[in-house]
């Protein structure tokens, strides 16, 4: 763990950021039995918090999978924007191996809209892991690097995002988020309106003056 630390700091040099989990059932979940109904919905309320706050960020999250994603790891993971993992990577939502139900931290929500009902629905009930193979073909991994290519592709791809413009990303972010309980015509309306803003940013003239100059343009998130 030290060296991937040692790694967070340097991401977050950068300017990006990094979350790394590790689950130890006895002093994570040792406390709970004894906790009145008060505090344990006080707690289930925290650890959703943690979903909301990925979600409401304004910045694209990029998962980088190796080893076991396991019960809060995997929601991270499920929660992010884009995911990457190893092909040794196994993701379990295993709350029902502990006498839970699947439905934590957004599962019920966010997994059947990311793999499929179904797919999801076995995951949940079973608590099994999803391999990494399974988890690239449903469409929960975006692609699957090899162990010493993981850090490497992640850092890529943020990087590729981060040079974008970081305005407009967020909005693409709030939408696809928002856009899940609206209906096809509400989602239309919320796009134009959403692209109108857009429009107005000196980002949009940048790339105009860059298009007609046959030049890449250079975003700088306004």
């Amino acid at each position: 763990m030290t060296a991937w630390r040692e790694r967070a700091r340097a991401a977050e040099g950068l300017g990006y950021s990094a979350i790394y989990v590790t689950d130890h059932f006895d002093t994570q979940f040792g406390p709970l039995v004894a906790m009145a109904m008060k505090e344990l919905l006080a707690f289930t309320r925290m650890t959703g918090d943690l979903v909301r706050a990925m979600l409401h960020c304004g910045k694209p999250i990029i998962s980088a999978v190796d080893g076991i994603a396991a019960g809060a790891g995997a929601i991270i993971a499920m929660a992010s924007d884009l995911r990457i993992a190893t092909p040794q990577a196994q993701t379990a939502f295993l709350f029902n191996r502990v006498g839970l139900a699947g439905c934590d931290m957004g599962a019920c929500a966010m997994l059947p809209r990311i793999i499929g009902q179904g797919r999801a629905a076995e995951l949940l009930f079973t608590g099994r892991a999803m391999t990494a193979q399974e988890g690239e073909l449903w469409g929960f991994f975006n692609k699957l690097a090899a162990v010493d290519l993981l850090e490497q592709e992640a850092l890529a791809l943020a990087r590729r995002i981060a040079s974008g413009p970081t305005f407009a990303n967020g909005i693409t972010k709030t939408q696809l988020n928002q856009e899940w309980s609206m209906s096809l015509d509400q989602a239309i309306e919320s796009e134009a309106q959403a692209q109108a803003i857009c429009m107005q940013t000196k980002d949009f003239e940048r790339a105009y003056r860059a298009f007609v100059a046959k030049e890449k343009p250079v975003f700088e998130g306004n």
